[in-house]
């Protein structure tokens, strides 16, 4: 009985690739082309945000307000892009970890992009709910999925800033995409806001698309630019960010381990889907005008920025079983505070407090599963926890809105999501990692 064989049987069926010229020219060439890499990928991160839940709460005033939808109808796109993209997801991972992500992000921004243009033209909900449940879908399972696949095949040591650096994309995006609706709004209504975010898809995240490959030996490099397996293994980091495990599904899902992560980081995705969702609701209806919030929302949108990369590089220092659960004790402080939030300064604290929580928190939770069960099966093993994640984050909202609209007031949901969070905190807490797979040797 031995470990795992090499890894390199996973490699050897793939004939070898270049990188765009660009890349080997100067100065591109002086830097490792994952980051390059990494580049593209945030880029592509940025496009998914138009279809994420800050945005949607960002237009949830406008959409009411001309067609005379409740919280939870709109809400409902959020469980048809869920159960959507459930489905699109258990094919999705496998598709990634063999032919990569280059055409998966590719097509998937182009086709965002188009259903921005046609949200623009609809007249009636069953419209609405379906083009956004679609875009939703491709966003959470197509884009989300493959993003995490190029970034923990790209990187092993320096996963976490990596992953900190895709950060830039998704909360550049929700910072930025909420300013464009105010413009497009300004400019005439919601069908000039719509348009205005498919120029800007287009723009920034369909062609960096291209340059994307499968693995770094694809093109003769190796994982974090070094230039030999064992200079990973003799690196004097952390060994578990050094090791480069080699978990099938079937292995990983026989852990502790494996349901413990799979249990927190849902829990985690449904509390913030919800939240994020009802930002700008919350703040309205506490007399703050919806402007002003979409200013916050932009705010703590610009702060997760900063939040990313501290958490990527948290991650570096700290193993994401320890360094998770703490980013959620502080993102859970910040959610009480915003359930007193009723004046403009406060609102703009609670945006710079859980923007930069809510920004280490999200490069954490994606690296969680590559970090345990390495870089050679993340895809098929998002393809099993994709969709009860997608779809406990699509009723979230939806449920969120159902009781907002019952009761008129937040502050019931909100106690709730404070307990979920904890208990999210103390379920990776206990996830330690699980000793190496055996298996016989070849």
């Amino acid at each position: 009985m031995s470990q795992s064989p090499n890894p390199q049987r996973h490699l050897l069926v793939r004939r070898r690739e270049r990188l765009p010229r660009v890349l080997y020219s100067r100065p591109f060439r002086r830097v490792f082309a994952g980051w390059w890499i990494a580049a593209a990928a945030s880029m592509s991160s940025f496009a998914a945000v138009t279809f994420f839940n800050p945005v949607l709460g960002a237009i949830t005033p406008d959409l009411q307000a001309e067609y005379g939808w409740s919280t939870a109808s709109i809400g409902l796109t959020m469980v048809i892009g869920g159960v959507g993209g459930g489905v699109i997801a258990t094919f999705v991972g496998p598709i990634a970890d063999r032919h990569g992500a280059r055409w998966l992000l590719f097509g998937s921004v182009g086709l965002v992009a188009g259903l921005l243009v046609a949200l623009g033209f609809i007249s009636e909900l069953w419209q609405f709910l379906l083009i956004w449940g679609v875009g939703r879908g491709i966003t959470v399972a197509v884009i989300d999925i493959a993003v995490v696949v190029v970034i923990a095949n790209w990187f092993i040591q320096r996963r976490g800033s990596a992953m900190g650096l895709t950060m830039v994309g998704t909360r550049g995006g929700m910072m930025i995409f909420p300013l464009v609706i105010s413009a497009g709004l300004w400019l005439g209504g919601l069908r000039e806001a719509f348009i205005l975010m498919a120029v800007l898809v287009v723009v920034v995240g369909w062609l960096p698309s291209l340059i994307l490959r499968r693995r770094p030996e694809d093109v003769g490099l190796r994982p974090d630019g070094r230039r030999s397996r064992a200079s990973i293994a003799s690196s004097e980091a952390n060994p578990v960010l050094s090791s480069d495990p080699d978990w099938t599904v079937r292995e990983a899902m026989r852990t502790r381990a494996f349901w413990l992560l799979l249990f927190g980081t849902t829990i985690l995705m449904a509390v913030s889907g919800s939240v994020n969702f009802t930002f700008v609701s919350h703040m309205t209806q506490n007399g703050i005008d919806a402007d002003t919030a979409r200013s916050a929302l932009a705010l703590w949108a610009g702060m997760g920025i900063i939040g990313g990369v501290l958490g990527g590089e948290l991650r570096q220092r700290l193993a994401v079983r320890y360094s998770l659960p703490l980013v959620i004790l502080i993102t859970t402080s910040a959610l009480i505070w915003f359930v007193l939030t009723d004046s403009v300064w406060m609102a703009f604290v609670f945006a710079v407090w859980h923007g930069l929580a809510f920004g280490a928190q999200l490069p954490l939770n994606r690296i969680s599963f590559p970090d345990y069960f390495g870089r050679y099966s993340v895809g098929r093993i998002r393809s099993v926890t994709a969709p009860p994640q997608l779809l406990i984050n699509a009723f979230g909202p939806f449920v969120s809105g159902l009781v907002i609209d019952s009761r008129g007031s937040y502050d019931l949901i909100y106690v709730v999501f404070v307990g979920l969070l904890l208990s999210a905190a103390v379920s990776v807490l206990l996830a330690r990692h699980p000793e190496a797979p055996v298996r016989m040797s070849a």
